[in-house]
């Protein structure tokens, strides 16, 4: 650690654990509010996920309208559509309920009912938002993002096909209710995907550029115990998804990295993830649990003793190796976790040939790139992503020999 002042902000209030959904009444009623909006999407309707929260709602007293229009990577339009009803309804407040999409579109939805513009303006380095919007409360329903605690929020401008990163202190939820209950129902690829998401943020953050010039051992702690918390429990969680305690844990261990990831950044596996969903609509943790572990190889060179303590972490013996051999050990790890959780290859999606420059040149651009530990260049993004089409996602050791 070096003698640099460092910053640790986390603003949100967090009640965690069993049924803590259920506490969104109470939440809101102490803070006066008598008519909110719930955002989410269908698929969480459909599931009757919102039963016990509209419940709690009822029993305080305080009414309440469904904008349950959110699809995944949200474009700037569900915004402004959000912002209509939110108005149109006489709303006081907000709850969001649902994964990332959901957590995003309401946060940047209560932002523009009282900023001007477009939300895309508000992309980093454009517009600075300069009022706080009416609170929001997320509950999180799959154990990724981590978005429920994060001042961050990530909107497509489909007119770009380009996702915009939008972030400032104004926007961090009031108060998140995270319950592991809520996730029992999950879906096998859905718990995987996600998973790995929580994972990639951890692991980017604490290999981040900012973690290596000491900017913030606080998060360095909080991502290092949030890989151990995944890397122990996702295939448990994934294989049994009704086992509650392997569903707290994941769950736990995405909290917390979504509280340690923004103080340092993150890294190439989501530079290169954000262009694949802005133009091909590709699922982002999906995106990035695919390129996790070349991200990773690319950078073992930068941090190679940081890389030894995830590889410790996620469980694998380092004893009498040098600090490269260990650090591949966290590559390895990795590697299998996401072929043990069946996550798809990225030839899969048949992205055609002439697509590879165009989604490189867009991963440069993204502010990610820039905080990835190992200077990266245009081809070396390029590179990246030929790698990790033309793998055979079955062949364990295969990301290590391809670089």
């Amino acid at each position: 650690m070096t003698n640099n002042i460092f910053t640790f902000v986390c603003a949100t209030k967090i009640v965690f654990g069993q049924d803590a959904s259920q506490k969104v009444g109470e939440e809101l009623a102490v803070r006066n509010y008598k008519k909110t909006m719930i955002v989410t999407d269908q698929g969480i309707v459909k599931a009757g996920l919102l039963k016990g929260i509209i419940e709690s709602i009822s029993n305080n007293g305080i009414e309440y309208i469904v904008f349950d229009e959110v699809p995944p990577n949200p474009p700037s339009a569900t915004v402004v559509k959000g912002v209509e009803v939110f108005r149109s309804n006489g709303c006081d407040s907000f709850v969001a309920v649902g994964g990332g999409s959901a957590m995003d579109a309401c946060k940047t939805i209560s932002m523009m009912t009282v900023n001007e513009g477009d939300i895309n303006e508000y992309d980093i380095g454009g517009k600075t938002f300069t009022k706080r919007g009416p609170d929001v409360i997320t509950v999180p329903t799959t154990s990724g993002t981590g978005s429920e605690v994060t001042q961050w929020a990530v909107i497509t401008d489909e007119k770009k096909n380009w996702k915009s990163s939008i972030g400032s202190p104004l926007m961090a939820p009031a108060v998140a209710l995270v319950d592991p209950m809520l996730t029992l129902g999950l879906p096998p690829a859905i718990t995987a995907a996600t998973g790995v998401d929580a994972l990639t943020h951890a692991i980017e953050a604490y290999t981040a550029k900012g973690a290596l010039n000491g900017a913030s051992p606080i998060a360095d702690t909080l991502n290092l115990a949030a890989v151990r918390l995944i890397g122990e429990n996702l295939r448990e969680a994934y294989a049994r998804g009704e086992n509650y305690v392997a569903r707290e844990k994941v769950m736990l261990g995405s909290t917390i990295a979504g509280i340690g990831f923004p103080q340092v950044g993150l890294g190439n596996a989501h530079a290169l993830a954000h262009p694949l969903g802005g133009h091909y609509d590709i699922p982002h943790g999906v995106a990035n649990a695919i390129l996790l572990p070349y991200v990773m190889k690319f950078n073992l060179i930068a941090c190679p003793s940081r890389f030894a303590d995830i590889a410790v972490a996620m469980g694998e013996n380092i004893e009498g190796l040098s600090p490269m051999e260990a650090a591949e050990k966290a590559v390895a790890a990795v590697q299998r976790l996401v072929k043990d959780t069946n996550i798809p290859s990225l030839k899969s999606f048949n992205i055609e040939d002439s697509a590879w420059s165009i989604l490189a040149e867009d991963a440069l651009k993204d502010m990610n790139s820039q905080t990835n530990p190992r200077k990266t260049s245009y081809q070396d993004l390029l590179d990246l992503f030929h790698r990790a089409n033309d793998a055979d996602i079955g062949e364990e050791q295969k990301v290590l020999q391809n670089v």
